[in-house]
């Protein structure tokens, strides 16, 4: 099967639907299909990645998204898609108005979406009625949450399925236990408002008053580093520390070290990749109890869930397990064991599945 993946987001840019899209091409391909991956780009790509233009930033949902623009653009979305001779067409936020939205439009052969956000936004309930011909024209829709689900079917009425983001379970598998005696609190992930790591530093004093001997890292960069970094008093600033930029390699050694990870976002997360990921792990998480996180962890069984935006409630969640190292090892088991519910091969079948469903809806239907 010839499949064409497309990204309304500049793919030199981090972020989870990219990480998705790549993960899920992976997949595919180790299955014996033909992948193109269709996205913007402010850089060179990697082979099987059609670069569509370069992108602007655009606030959007507490984060920017670098989407591409311009009277060029719809041609090379056509051309891309030509060139691709794609069995089937699989678009991540098909009503982005970027690449993904004319790729629905362009697409000539079976359309599935996948619908990633959880947002509340009066834009895109506006547009609701002018894009309904094209939420018809999709074969197959997918949410990744129920929370993602919910943000579009108030929209345009049910109709979607529910298939999660994945992550490699297996390329947690070595991490071991952390050491009983450990005292190391992790946060990794992108240093902007809605990932909500300015609450974890604003529990710092009371996580330090409880737990003395704590350190803290804060991996990732983004427009809060600085901010953040400065918010640190000086009394406190030898067990805190901000690694920036991290690589896979880094994340699993990240994981490995860890004791603890904290996942402080305050809303916005549609499912919690970093989430999944730290389960695997099999790390004790404390997390937001935000309806994205809530469908990947379940409270008080495979995390820790404290009122988002509360960091007395996050300084106590993340004390309570470094002061309790065999509740914290119990819950990270639970953990990692929920994660293989989200193992990629798992996922993959089922968005494999998708897309023969796809391709025999519009055989039986003659067109």
């Amino acid at each position: 099967m010839k499949v064409a993946l497309v990204s309304p987001y500049s793919w030199t840019t981090p972020g989870g639907v990219n990480t998705h899209i790549a993960s899920l091409a992976a997949q595919l391909r180790g299955r014996g299909h033909e992948v193109r991956i269709l996205a913007p780009a402010d850089g060179p790509v990697d082979a099987g990645v059609v670069s569509l233009g370069g992108t602007v930033g655009i606030p959007f949902n507490g984060a920017v998204a670098r989407l591409a623009f311009g009277p060029r653009v719809p041609g090379r979305v056509r051309v891309a898609l030509r060139r691709a001779r794609a069995d089937v067409v699989h678009v991540h936020e098909p009503f982005t108005p970027s690449t993904s939205l004319l790729a629905s439009i362009s697409a000539r052969v079976p359309l599935v979406a996948t619908f990633h956000a959880s947002v509340r936004s009066r834009v895109y309930r506006i547009a609701g009625l002018p894009l309904r011909p094209l939420w018809k024209k999709i074969a197959v829709r997918i949410a990744v949450s129920q929370a993602a689900r919910d943000t579009v079917e108030g929209v345009f009425g049910p109709g979607v399925r529910i298939i999660p983001n994945g992550v490699d379970v297996a390329n947690y598998a070595d991490i071991g236990p952390p050491p009983s005696t450990g005292r190391e609190v992790l946060y990794f992930g992108r240093l902007e408002t809605r990932k909500g790591p300015q609450i974890l530093v604003e529990a710092l004093p009371a996580l330090f008053a409880a737990v003395p001997d704590a350190q803290v890292v804060i991996a990732g960069d983004g427009p809060l580093r600085e901010k953040l970094e400065s918010s640190v008093s000086s009394a406190l600033r030898k067990q805190v520390i901000f690694t920036g930029h991290f690589d896979e390699a880094d994340r699993l050694a990240l994981l490995s070290a860890s004791t603890v990870v904290a996942l402080p976002a305050i809303g916005g997360e549609s499912f919690g990749i970093t989430l999944a990921e730290a389960m695997a792990a099999g790390r004790a998480v404390v997390a937001s109890s935000i309806p994205g996180y809530a469908a990947v962890a379940r409270g008080g069984l495979d995390a820790f869930l404290v009122p988002p935006g509360d960091p007395s409630a996050l300084a106590g969640g993340i004390a309570g397990l470094l002061r309790d190292p065999a509740k914290a090892a119990a819950l990270g088991a639970a953990a990692r064991e929920r994660a293989r519910t989200f193992d990629w091969p798992v996922v993959a079948s089922q968005i494999e599945e998708a897309y023969h469903e796809a391709i025999s809806a519009r055989s039986q239907s003659g067109r």
